[in-house]
């Protein structure tokens, strides 16, 4: 029962997340790199939950994740009249269902973790996996973007896209800290006998 309450609050959370994220600005001395939430409550849930609530919250973080970033791009085509321009077919950049895919895999990972993190006390887990799953998004999304609209020039990389990679991942995982402080602060307050992470 506590678990099912623990998921559906973090997929509440996953949800608020993607809400709130869309209104915190960029942070223009980390060359414009965004916050993401979404991977903080999913890597939390998926390292203290059973295996069928990480499969709940992946489905849910997967399909808000390729919601928000689906982008339909129409090709366009000049007719003989020069004033009318014609749509000749639409793509999406990104196909739909990855970050499920993505997400599943890291829960995944984060399953293996889980008896360090709820009965060794290794709190510091979460954030890393956190972290890792936040990088390896955007940087698959980036790639999967820079191939779709490959041009002569190639594949790029500058240190802007590397603050947009990294600065993420970074805050990601101090968010999750920040979170499971949280939780072991609330539960030592509420349910003193009964701590899923060890004190330490």
């Amino acid at each position: 029962m506590k678990n099912s309450l623990i998921t559906i609050a973090l997929v509440v959370a996953i949800f608020l997340g993607f809400v709130v994220q869309e209104f915190i600005p960029p942070i223009w001395s980390a060359d414009g790199a965004r916050i993401y939430l979404a991977p903080v409550f999913f890597c939390y849930g998926a390292c203290v939950l059973p295996f069928p609530s990480m499969i709940v919250l992946a489905l849910v973080a997967g399909f808000f994740s390729d919601f928000m970033s689906l982008q339909i791009v129409q090709h366009l085509a000049q007719s003989n009249d020069l004033d009318a321009i014609h749509v000749m077919a639409s793509s999406v950049e990104i196909s739909p269902g990855w970050s499920i895919l993505l997400f599943v895999a890291f829960g995944s990972i984060c399953q293996g973790l889980r008896p360090l993190v709820i009965l060794r006390g290794h709190w510091w887990l979460p954030a890393l996996m956190s972290a890792a799953t936040t990088i390896v998004y955007l940087a698959l999304q980036f790639l999967m973007l820079t191939i779709r609209r490959f041009d002569e020039s190639g594949l790029f990389w500058s240190e802007t896209v590397a603050w947009r990679i990294f600065a993420p991942g970074l805050i990601a995982s101090l968010l999750t800290m920040l979170l499971v402080l949280v939780v072991m602060l609330v539960d030592g307050a509420f349910f003193a006998g009964r701590r899923p992470l060890r004190e330490f």
